[in-house]
């Protein structure tokens, strides 16, 4: 087993609420169902407070969610008293660079406390300047000083995406005070996305919530960590002309409260950069009318799409309905690629073992439209957005299915079973009702026939899925028809003889 097995388990695992039987398991992660026995064994062998997964005979395996989650938090509150590991002292060390830059620092003041050899800290100037080079940065020397170097809009990038998790941020679980994000100040920007949302009349939905709540915050650090030493950001000018002028005035009304809040007036340009982020997020979905999408977006939301549905697969889904909810992603999306901003999805790796060939399809699809529209690169985490929407297309299609209903005579209960099958599942469509005698013939004149419905069990030579129902068609009959036809739509098919 490896770990990405396991790790895969227990995600699949956080996406349902009930048992999940070993086939499915085994069909997900490519392993037999003994495979999946050990993996589970492992996995609770690592827990001494109860199982992580429970397992039940004849049903599957369920995720204990209170052992999880007790177990999680047990390991996130654990301190090594043996000492910083080499991963946590670098941390440490480029926050503090990062936060206060271009401040320069004596060696010793960064590493002395450290205790640990010259060459280590050469090592970690490596890795530390390999770190930063991924955002323009540099780590420049001179004689014993050391500092970061690099324009603003940069630097904040770094400490975005170094320094920050947004599973803390969102379930407000901030650090203690004295380290990187202090109540007082987590408080404060908490108060001003209320304001923005009262001010917008609209709500910020997530990850849209952190973004706006980590570009806040670090601009409280840097000022009142750097102040009047920051340099002014580079490739963006205030004076660049605007489209929304109810989102200016907000934008004025919290930089102004920032000010405040700090004690020194901050530069017209962080109004600009605030702009830009209300700009690239979704608050005002509800007051977009479908007529006024722009054309760019309107392009690039259709290529989309009709990208996608190239795949036999995804033929069938709505376009229509798919377009409007996702041409309201897909105009933030392109102000974030235009403005650099990027966002977290911590869903990424359940969406891609829920919908694996549709996360790959969504992916292409995504670079061959940046390159078509000659778009900045979209990363996994913007696909995996985009991918959700598809998914609720695909989960929301109803694909009509072929049935033939079979009985002893064909007349009498049959005619009663098609009835409560027609009244109940509108997606269905019988195309013939016929005796038990008579279904090689049925089976062979409809080669379309996607589901046998029976009211007696059937000879093994039935090669189609096959359901046998009560002709009063019960509601456990109706609930084993439904996840039947699920099942069919996904492209699993097998017999329930029951």
């Amino acid at each position: 087993m490896t770990a990405g097995h396991g790790k895969s388990l227990i995600n699949y695992l956080l996406n349902r609420c009930d048992f999940v039987s070993g086939q499915e398991l085994s069909a997900t992660l490519d392993v037999s169902t003994k495979t999946v026995s050990r993996i589970v064994k492992q996995i609770n062998d690592q827990y001494e407070n109860g199982p992580i997964i429970e397992s039940q005979r004849g049903r599957g395996y369920r995720l204990n969610y209170q052992n999880y989650y007790d177990h999680r938090d047990q390991v996130d509150s654990t301190v090594d008293v043996g000492g910083l590991s080499s991963v946590e002292r670098r941390d440490e060390i480029i926050k503090r660079l990062l936060i206060t830059s271009p401040q320069q620092y004596r060696m010793n003041d960064i590493w002395g406390k450290f205790y640990i050899s010259d060459s280590a800290i050469a090592s970690d100037m490596k890795i530390l300047r390999h770190m930063l080079g991924k955002f323009h940065l540099t780590l420049s020397r001179s004689s014993d000083y050391i500092w970061v170097e690099g324009v603003e809009s940069d630097i904040r990038r770094a400490i975005t995406s170094l320094l920050f998790a947004d599973d803390v941020i969102v379930s407000g679980q901030f650090d203690q005070p004295n380290q990187l994000i202090k109540q007082r100040d987590a408080a404060f920007v908490t108060h001003q996305l209320d304001l923005i949302e009262d001010m917008t009349r609209s709500e910020i939905p997530y990850p849209y919530s952190v973004n706006l709540f980590t570009h806040l915050y670090i601009l409280i650090e840097r000022f009142r960590s750097a102040g009047s030493i920051i340099d002014k950001y580079g490739g963006t000018s205030a004076d660049e002309p605007v489209r929304n002028g109810e989102l200016v005035a907000v934008c004025n009304k919290v930089i102004a409260n920032l000010g405040a809040y700090l004690d020194t007036p901050l530069p017209r340009i962080e109004v600009y950069n605030l702009y830009r982020y209300l700009t690239s997020s979704r608050i005002d979905d509800n007051r977009v009318d479908p007529g006024e999408i722009p054309d760019l977006v309107r392009d690039v939301t259709e290529y989309l799409i009709s990208r996608v549905i190239e795949d036999p697969q995804y033929r069938d889904i709505n376009s229509q309905d798919l377009f409007i909810g996702l041409a309201k992603h897909m105009r933030p999306l392109l102000n974030r690629l235009e403005n650099g901003i990027r966002v977290t999805n911590n869903l990424l790796e359940q969406i891609k073992l829920e919908y694996m060939h549709l996360f790959e399809t969504v992916k292409v699809a995504t670079e061959d439209m940046a390159r078509r529209y000659g778009l900045n690169r979209i990363d996994d985490e913007e696909a995996g957005f985009i991918t959700v929407y598809f998914a609720q297309a695909v989960e929301n299609r109803r694909m009509p299915l072929d049935i033939l209903l079979v009985c002893t005579t064909g007349l009498g209960t049959a005619q009663l079973l098609r009835a409560k099958i027609e009244k109940r599942f509108a997606g269905f469509h019988i195309v013939q009702t016929v005796a038990a005698r008579d279904i090689d013939q049925a089976i062979d004149r409809h080669p379309e026939i996607d589901l046998v419905v029976s009211t007696i069990r059937l000879g093994a030579d039935v090669h189609l899925p096959t359901l046998v129902v009560s002709a009063m068609l019960t509601v456990e009959d109706q609930d084993r028809l439904e996840r039947e036809a699920d099942l069919i739509r996904k492209g699993v098919t097998r017999r329930c003889d029951a």
